[in-house]
């Protein structure tokens, strides 16, 4: 099991305490009254976290992740102080006398060693404890850990107002061998440098509340009370069973003295009426040795529903940390040649899919906490009739469709209080207001019971085009989130934007994802295929962008300039080779119709499309100047004498070769000779191609 939940919450997790009054169907057995069960003062880890004139104290190892240092560059003849660190929350409660150790790295530099005496004060409450290394002991060159123990006397936490203050000290520091910049620098916050005070202290008591029983299904509500409050559920490794069977299906829901667990158990057919031990295991570490375990033995009488399971709504809103799996698809093209549509669908499952539940069961609630979404959203008669239901009705996902079309504010506030989203990203509209009348639409796919499963939100805006500003097609929507305690683990992301004819992008970047950006016919589409993002650093940067042109760059515009100049160099080829062979040309031309295709289909800026087929057609202008001309009847002629010359005919004497009929051509007045007396003859004129006819 991992932090966060070490148990993982499934479909149908439905919940808690309400009346034998409200459930005249569901025998109630086990103890009338709360138990507490867990815990006295037990051994675990402080580790030190954060800057040291802000340093924490910390129960959780899922705290660790940032370096943090004091640097000391001089010796030191007098007490020091060099960090504190403090931590509150812990529950009333008694502690026994023991020696707590506390551990701090440290690295040498630019010094062969030092010798120090550093002091440590540990105070509780009114109390304080204080020991230090006492015999300035060497410490050699490079990395190493300072450890010192610090004998406690038994004493009491009074109340979870109680602080506990750690001071880290050095009464003298010299160093051996300094050279510049000689010093010393003790770490922490980070596995690798974990500092820590191992403490035996209470931590939270485990307060076990009667269970509900609805026939073979049984939920074992239990309260952890701490100062901690949620962090206590998000944080540590938590393993319920009953009867030493794991169970995983748990829900947490806020409390105001910490956090609500229900554990729900779906028994067999075959369990019979009897005493069942239900135990909770919590560790706030992994590499804990000792768990904080508590349990109760409890009499259950199971009903007659055959087994089947019947689910509850908690009756506490559902805490919306321990991770969920965020689906994003963006559909976009442009609408009435001035106004940019946007269809974004949001699906999501896991405890934020539950809280949306929930919240559609409690709309308007007043008596929930002043901060909550679901509070003010606005109800209906119909939605007070049916609140608490235990079911999520028609009305009440018409009442949140309502409250969040039509008002750019209230749904930028849902999605960034409630799904812990930034709106202005996720929608790309700044500011979210400038949207035209939102719509939003709620599908629960047909699960209106609490449930992690998932849930869809789509919501359809429009607003209009701005030529030549950046604009955003999405750019980094999940909000900034504690990598322990996270909203959303799993990102998948797709994106379409269409253009019109008359509208083109004039540029286009982005990071983090995969996009292309091509023309098809005289439309463009930036396209983003689906992809998963899951890191922390996946989930910090990823955009892309957009720059509409002006109509110069639109897809229509650009294909019919850049068939213009396509036409026109090979219009000015083909005179160039008037009375030439015109084989270069047309062994040339593919080469040019591929260049310009491929630089039209990937999109390119009218100048670099333009500047390709310039170039492209360069080079057929180039072939086609250089091409020889073909010989026409003079300098036929002139080599048939040249030729006549030097061939004697009988007798000695030069033979005369019969002259050789020429046709002018009526179309480009090309010369041309005519070898056959067939008669009529056709023959295609040397110049223009044009089929000639001779008598």
């Amino acid at each position: 099991m991992g932090p966060r939940h070490a148990v993982r919450v499934v479909p149908l997790v439905l919940l808690l305490m309400l009346t034998a009054g409200l459930l005249p169907l569901t025998p109630l057995s086990g103890s009338a009254d709360a138990q507490v069960t867990c815990c006295d003062a037990h051994t675990y880890d402080f580790v030190l976290i954060e800057a040291g004139d802000d340093g924490r104290l910390s129960p959780f190892a899922a705290d660790l992740g940032q370096e943090q240092e004091a640097w000391v560059n001089q010796s030191t003849p007098q007490r020091t102080e060099i960090a504190k660190w403090l931590v509150s929350g812990m529950v009333a409660g008694d502690y026994p006398e023991k020696d707590w150790r506390f551990e701090l790295s440290y690295e040498v530099e630019n010094a062969a060693g030092m010798q120090v005496n550093a002091t440590i004060e540990v105070r509780i409450g009114d109390r304080t404890y204080e020991a230090g290394t006492l015999t300035n002991p060497t410490y050699s060159p490079g990395t190493g850990t300072i450890e010192i123990d610090v004998p406690v006397d038994a004493g009491r936490i009074h109340s979870t107002g109680d602080v506990l203050i750690v001071t880290f000290s050095v009464d003298t520091l010299i160093f051996n061998a300094p050279g510049d910049d000689a010093g010393v620098r003790f770490i922490w916050g980070t596995e690798e440098n974990r500092g820590f005070l191992s403490v035996e202290l209470p931590l939270f008591e485990m307060d076990w509340q009667p269970p509900i029983v609805q026939g073979h299904v049984v939920h074992f509500p239990v309260v952890l009370r701490s100062g901690f409050g949620q962090q206590l559920w998000d944080k540590a490794f938590v393993e319920f069973r009953v009867d030493g069977m794991t169970i995983s299906t748990v829900i947490a829901t806020t409390h105001p003295d910490g956090v609500q667990a229900i554990l729900t158990w779906q028994a067999p057919a075959s369990a019979e009426d009897g005493v069942y031990t239900v135990n909770l295991s919590l560790r706030v570490d992994s590499a804990q040795t000792i768990p904080f375990d508590g349990g109760i033995q409890m009499a259950l009488t199971f009903g007659d529903n055959g087994g089947a399971e019947i689910g509850m709504f908690p009756p506490a809103e559902p805490l919306r940390s321990g991770g969920s799996d965020l689906s994003v698809n963006i559909n976009a093209e442009v609408d009435s040649g001035d106004r940019l549509r946007r269809m974004v669908s949001i699906e999501f499952s896991g405890p934020m899919a539950q809280w949306v539940r929930w919240g559609l069961d409690n709309i308007g609630n007043d008596s929930l906490d002043s901060i909550s979404i679901w509070r003010d959203v606005s109800p209906t008669s119909s939605t007070e009739a049916v609140r608490n239901n235990q079911q999520i009705d028609g009305v009440e996902i018409q009442a949140l469709e309502s409250h969040l079309s039509g008002r750019a504010s209230y749904l930028q506030d849902f999605l960034f209080d409630g799904l812990m989203l930034e709106p202005e990203r996720l929608l790309g509209v700044r500011p979210v207001e400038a949207a035209a009348s939102p719509s939003v639409r709620i599908n629960l796919h047909d699960e209106r019971g609490f449930s992690s499963e998932r849930v869809t939100i789509t919501i359809d805006l429009l607003e209009n085009i701005r030529i030549n500003e950046k604009m955003v097609l999405f750019d980094t929507f999940v909000r900034v989130q504690p990598s322990a305690t996270p909203f959303w683990t799993v990102v998948v992301i797709e994106a379409h934007l269409r253009t019109s004819a008359m509208v083109g992008c004039a540029a286009v970047d982005g990071m983090g994802v995969d996009y292309t950006h091509n023309r098809v016919l005289v439309t463009e589409r930036i396209e983003v295929a689906k992809q998963t993002l899951t890191s922390d650093g996946e989930l910090g940067d990823f955009s892309v962008n957009f720059v509409f042109g002006s109509v110069v760059h639109s897809p229509l515009l650009s294909f019919i300039e850049s068939l213009t100049l396509l036409a026109g160099v090979m219009s000015f080829a083909w005179l160039l080779t008037r009375g030439k062979s015109r084989t270069g040309i047309w062994l040339s031309l593919p080469a040019l119709l591929a260049v310009w295709l491929v630089a039209y289909i990937l999109a390119l800026p009218l100048p670099f499309l333009l500047g390709a087929v310039g170039a492209a057609g360069l080079l057929l202008l180039v072939i086609a100047f250089v091409t020889p001309r073909t010989l026409n009847e003079e300098s036929l002629l002139d080599a048939l004498d040249a030729f006549a010359t030097i061939i004697p005919g009988r007798g000695g004497r030069k033979r005369r070769l019969p002259v050789i009929p020429v046709v002018v051509c009526p179309a480009c007045s090309m010369r041309n000779p005519v070898a056959s007396e067939e008669r009529p003859y056709r023959m295609p004129c040397g110049g223009c191609g044009a089929r000639l006819r001779i008598d």
